[in-house]
């Protein structure tokens, strides 16, 4: 082969290669320009869909049964639920959870069990606003509750110890976690109930001890009632009078 033949297959190659070259840079860039931002689907089927921000903090998640999350506080679990929460959680700007929509419900052996519960939480602590409604056996409330929460954060190492000593039996350690949390007001107070039970509805309103102190009801049976009530639950004025 001659010097000018070889300079022509160089001169090919060379062409063949930038012709390459410039194709895959295209096409690359096409690709990425390509991707799409918004994706758009008439149907999904998932377990579990998470809500994030760009730190990567959850502000919410929707999941079934088995995936649902336990506690999160600050994007780090703190403790898990003993029974599942298919629905969907809130979590704040710091990535803790403050509130939630839950909902179940099943008839087993011929018993209802059934629940739907919406909440929204105190900053770093429990729920202060609910609505439910919840029947099973016997029992059924459907209606709106306000609770007082304390100024200090959940204690969620206290919650596990408390779940390990119920788990184990240790009745103990429960009794003396519980009258701590008592003592120290750290369950919250009940302030106000609007809504039905069992039949019956009524409007509560509770000191901050959580005693009912005012309550207005009309039974099932048509009976209407207005009662003031002490600190000891004592009831101090009926109307009207002959009601009981």
């Amino acid at each position: 082969m001659n010097n000018n033949n070889v300079e022509k297959q160089l001169t090919v190659q060379k062409r063949i290669n930038a012709a390459l070259t410039i194709g895959l840079v295209s096409l690359a860039g096409y690709v990425g320009l390509a991707k799409p931002s918004v994706a758009e689907f008439e149907e999904i089927s998932v377990e579990r869909l998470n809500i994030v921000e760009k730190n990567g903090y959850n502000r919410m998640v929707l999941a079934n049964s088995d995936k649902s999350p336990g506690a999160i506080k600050q994007g780090k679990e703190v403790f898990k639920h003993n029974s599942p929460r298919p629905g969907m959680i809130f979590y704040n700007d710091e990535g803790t959870e403050n509130g939630g929509f839950v909902f179940r419900g099943e008839k087993v052996n011929d018993k209802v069990n059934h629940g739907l519960h919406m909440s929204f939480d105190r900053y770093n602590q429990d729920q202060t606003l609910m609505m439910q409604h919840i029947e099973m056996d016997d029992y059924m409330i459907t209606g709106l509750t306000v609770m007082d929460r304390p100024n200090t954060s959940m204690d969620f190492d206290m919650t596990n110890r408390f779940i390990e000593a119920q788990k184990a039996g240790d009745t103990k350690t429960m009794n003396e976690i519980e009258k701590y949390l008592v003592d120290n007001k750290l369950l919250g107070a009940r302030r106000a109930f609007y809504g039905t039970l069992n039949g019956d509805s009524r409007l509560q309103l509770n000191d901050a001890d959580g005693k009912k102190r005012i309550q207005m009801v009309v039974t099932k049976d048509g009976e209407a009632k207005l009662e003031f009530l002490d600190a000891n639950g004592k009831v101090i004025m009926r109307l009207p009078e002959t009601a009981e």
